[in-house]
């Protein structure tokens, strides 16, 4: 299938009551990974990629490498930009081919949020491509974004709604909720109803950032309470990591590349197909292409 926009699939997963698994790649075998693990359980998909590892390996090949894939499955599959501050990036992404980008403003006061925003909503509506935004202080660290525990604040109500309601078209809106980016060192305090509350009076679909190391729980309570786009970053990192070096760990005279990456593959294809039974998005991938028609 070609690649699509997130948009539909995410409020046909709204209404459905399911999330969509958003893996950040890392390089093609990862890509391949996410797109293959999702096809072989028939379930929509998200590639995500941050501003960094786009950097690395350009614009036009990460879009080519997710394109290529999406088009060898018969599962929805959008391409997304995540966590950008740069419009110039932004830019370059659509231009490429980006199905959806996120533009996060939470570092800046709400006015500048919301304005710098608007900007970016004006580009991805001309380009017919979605939109992902973000309000409060998602903790932890994301590309080269580090939000410390104690600065870390949760998205104010009011200007949720008002931040929606000037952005009515959003693809999915990120409200901060108590989660956070990276591993987890304590119990994390979820904001329920405070999700439940945005959800319900903005009608958006929502965005778990931080979905590394929540609970079975946690993930359908925060799903059955608008969430239908589930960021997965740090965990995937460790699979690509784990899955290089247990290779060596086994049989440290291999030395043949292939069974490295082979074995990579498989490990990251294994997280991809867990986190999509928990979001309960196997088997939906009809669902969601019919959304998007």
């Amino acid at each position: 299938m070609p690649l699509i926009s997130m948009r539909p699939m995410l409020k046909q997963a709204r209404a459905g009551r399911y999330g969509i698994a958003a893996f950040n790649m890392i390089d093609y075998n990862s890509a391949r990974a996410i797109v293959e693990g999702a096809a072989e359980l028939e379930a929509p998909i998200i590639v995500q990629a941050s501003v960094k590892t786009v950097k690395h390996w350009g614009y036009k090949p990460v879009a080519s490498w997710v394109r290529l894939l999406a088009e060898s499955v018969d599962v929805p599959v959008g391409l997304h930009l995540d966590h950008c501050t740069d419009l110039e990036v932004i830019k370059r992404c659509i231009d490429a081919g980006w199905t959806s980008v996120m533009f996060d403003g939470s570092a800046l006061p709400f006015a500048d949020n919301l304005a710098k925003s608007l900007q970016v909503y004006a580009l991805t509506e001309q380009a017919g491509i979605g939109l992902e935004a973000e309000m409060g202080a998602i903790g932890g660290v994301e590309d080269d974004k580090i939000v410390k525990e104690g600065m870390a604040a949760l998205a104010n109500y009011d200007e949720c709604v008002a931040f929606c309601k000037e952005l009515p078209h959003l693809a999915v809106f990120a409200p901060a909720i108590g989660t956070a980016h990276g591993f987890y060192k304590g119990e994390p305090k979820i904001a329920y109803d405070l999700l439940e509350s945005v959800a319900k009076k903005t009608g958006m679909p929502i965005a778990l950032h931080g979905g590394t190391g929540l609970s079975q729980e946690q993930f359908d309570r925060c799903i059955a309470g608008g969430c239908a786009k589930v960021n997965i970053s740090t965990m995937h990192k460790h699979c690509f990591i784990e899955g290089f070096i247990s290779v060596q760990r086994e049989n440290p005279k291999q030395s043949e590349p292939l069974p490295f990456i082979a074995h990579q593959y498989e490990a990251m294809k294994r997280d991809v197909k867990d986190m999509v039974r928990a979001f309960g998005s196997a088997g939906k991938a009809t669902h969601a292409h019919a959304a998007a028609e």
